[in-house]
């Protein structure tokens, strides 16, 4: 079931906003969410594009930042993991077989009344997540 309250976008799909034209499965579809869905995304997620921005694709601090910027006019303000998300996140690591970091995305999900809109198959597979495709023709 999609909440209606709107998306927590995970760093995958984040990351197709900043790759090139083309470059990443879906990356149309990435770019045709923004503005067009409730979007937000949390603290792990901004950690997450940045390291990929940085390490793997080698962008400069300037254009980093200036990506990290977007995705905050994109998203707002990131939502943190609260305490309260501990046990929700272990539990959902546990019983899904997902690591703490992804299970972090649903817990502020389901916390906030939001889907998780993601591309990575470990929330996929379970359906913890939905997709871009499901997302956009929904």
């Amino acid at each position: 079931m999609i909440s209606s309250e709107g998306w927590i976008v995970d760093a995958s799909v984040a990351v197709k906003w900043f790759r090139p034209a083309g470059s990443e499965p879906d990356w149309q579809l990435a770019q045709s969410v923004i503005g067009r869905m409730p979007l937000r995304t949390t603290t792990l997620a901004y950690y997450e594009v940045g390291n990929v921005l940085t390490r793997s694709i080698g962008l400069g601090a300037k254009v980093v930042d200036s990506a990290l910027d977007t995705m905050v006019a994109i998203c707002g303000a990131p939502i943190n993991l609260d305490p309260v998300d501990f046990e929700p996140c272990s539990a959902i690591a546990n019983e899904f077989g997902v690591t703490f970091y992804d299970a972090s995305y649903v817990a502020i999900a389901r916390r906030t009344n939001r889907s998780v809109l993601s591309a990575d198959s470990d929330l996929l597979d379970p359906e913890l997540a939905r997709d871009l495709s499901t997302a956009v023709s929904g």
